[in-house]
């Protein structure tokens, strides 16, 4: 399948486990196929794994965190955008915290 990598192969390249792959996949953060069995990811998939593991490992953010993330933003990701989205959310959310 052109464009697909194993999803074996993407976690050996990324580096992370299958299962890590497979929660995104459950969570509805990166989208999978199969074929023969065999789970596959897009190119594009997996640069959207990628920044998801950067935002769950680097900027230690929660599922909560990552899904609102991932629900503004749009490819390219931005990673210098992130704390402006979360700093946003909040004060959106929590309007008594924002100064007048």
């Amino acid at each position: 399948m052109p464009g697909y990598q194993p999803i074996s192969v993407i976690a050996a390249s990324l580096p992370t486990e299958e299962d890590t792959l497979l929660d995104f996949q459950r969570k509805g953060w990166i989208e999978t196929v199969e074929k023969n069995g065999r789970v596959f990811l897009a190119t594009d998939q997996r640069y959207r794994a990628k920044y998801i593991l950067y935002l769950r490992t680097t900027k230690h953010l929660s599922d909560g965190q990552i899904q609102l993330v991932l629900s503004i933003q749009r490819p390219p990701y931005s990673a210098a955008q992130v704390d402006e989205i979360l700093e946003q959310h909040v004060a959106s959310s929590n309007p008594e915290d924002t100064i007048a």
